[in-house]
């Protein structure tokens, strides 16, 4: 007759992993899945850094085919309070027109005159002013005639525009 522990040694271990197998099971179908897809997305990953190297290589070759840009020195000009009221006065014009051909409020232009030192303006003002710079007051005129006209025609359109919606 068999050993009576050997048998009750056997039994315990048959059921122990009876027993772990049925507490594992419902976890090894997502685990295998979770590793499907995480070889899935190291292999997507493989190919992204792969694909960004080789666009860093043909960016490093077309930046060292183009020149370097030259830094403009208009961009870097100082514009102070003082040159604006000096600018405005060499182009014979009202702080409203000056105001008009620069894009911004008459306000802002009589702030800007009183002010103090450099000024800081926005980029796009900035490039606006240092582009009526090298004018003279006759192009200041005549720019201005020009967006005077724009306007004009710009509210003709608007008009016939809102007729026609009336009339049908």
């Amino acid at each position: 007759m068999p050993n009576v522990a050997a048998v009750l040694k056997a039994e315990i271990a048959r059921i122990s992993r009876k027993e772990a197998r049925s507490a594992v099971s419902p976890i090894r179908k997502p685990s295998v899945r979770y590793r499907k897809d995480i070889a899935d997305l190291k292999r997507r990953l493989a190919i992204l850094e792969k694909a960004g190297k080789e666009f860093h290589a043909r960016l490093a070759k077309v930046e060292k085919a183009q020149p370097a840009p030259a830094a403009e020195p208009e961009q870097k000009a100082r514009i102070t309070a003082k040159g604006m009221k000096a600018l405005r006065r060499k182009l014979g014009l009202s702080g409203d027109e000056l105001a008009r051909l620069v894009g911004v409020t008459g306000q802002a232009v009589y702030s800007w005159e009183r002010g103090q030192g450099a000024l800081r303006l926005r980029t796009a003002t900035r490039a606006a002013v240092l582009a009526i710079r090298g004018i003279g007051a006759r192009e200041a005129r005549k720019r201005l005639e020009e967006m005077k006209n724009a306007k004009k025609a710009a509210k003709t359109r608007k008009a016939a525009l809102r007729r026609r919606k009336k009339n049908g």
